[in-house]
């Protein structure tokens, strides 16, 4: 069983002292654009919904370069073989499977503004990851944080490292090992006084030295 908790702990001070600093400021902002966004056209949320799916595996920055090229309205209109060679143009490397997720997506686009109301955020989760394409718990988390829901933790691989013990980076093997780890943010957002979508944007910059979405 992997002991997730030591590197995090030591992170944690950290947190703090950014607390109180000009990184809070900017977090804050990130946060309430966040929170503004939830009531953005149906085209703008998908296009990040897309955003989402193509930075699962690679990073964030190729995921919202290849966001920003393609542009809300290709995503919901272009065909799926225009995309797909528009992808490969802009060199995201699985354009094949992600041009393929995101057009079998497109039924969701303009039923994502009334989806978002959903009261329950983790019943809203598992209806996202149960019947989109591309998207598990991690990318749901990732959507629903962008879009101002703060109610989950996004263990992409920076966030996993810091939840290792600085040797193995622990595996998300099924939705139960997610939850395993997701605890462990929470019960330290708790902690500290921070929704843990907004913990993950504290720990993402501690981790890479950047905030990006």
């Amino acid at each position: 069983k992997v002991k997730a908790h030591s590197r995090l702990e030591e992170v944690l001070p950290l947190v703090k002292t950014h607390m109180n600093s000009d990184i809070s400021v900017i977090i804050k902002d990130k946060a309430a654009q966040f929170s503004n966004f939830k009531n953005s056209l149906p085209e703008e949320l998908f296009s990040e919904l897309c955003f989402c799916v193509l930075a699962a595996n690679t990073s964030a920055e190729l995921g919202l370069k290849t966001q920003n090229l393609v542009g809300p309205k290709n995503f919901i209109f272009m065909d799926e073989v225009s995309l797909r060679d528009l992808l490969k143009s802009v060199h995201y490397r699985f354009y094949n499977v992600r041009s393929k997720f995101i057009a079998e997506n497109r039924w969701i686009a303009d039923d994502l503004p009334s989806i978002l109301k959903t009261a329950d955020t983790w019943e809203l989760r598992e209806y996202l990851v149960e019947n989109l394409k591309g998207i598990g718990y991690k990318e749901a988390s990732h959507f629903l944080r962008n879009v101002g829901i703060f109610d989950f933790a996004i263990l992409d691989k920076h966030i996993l490292r810091i939840l290792s013990n600085g040797a193995d980076t622990p595996k998300i093997t099924s939705p139960s090992k997610y939850y395993e780890l997701e605890q462990t943010i929470m019960q330290k957002s708790v902690e500290i006084g921070l929704s843990p979508g907004i913990l993950d944007l504290y720990l993402w910059y501690i981790a890479t030295g950047k905030i990006i979405k």
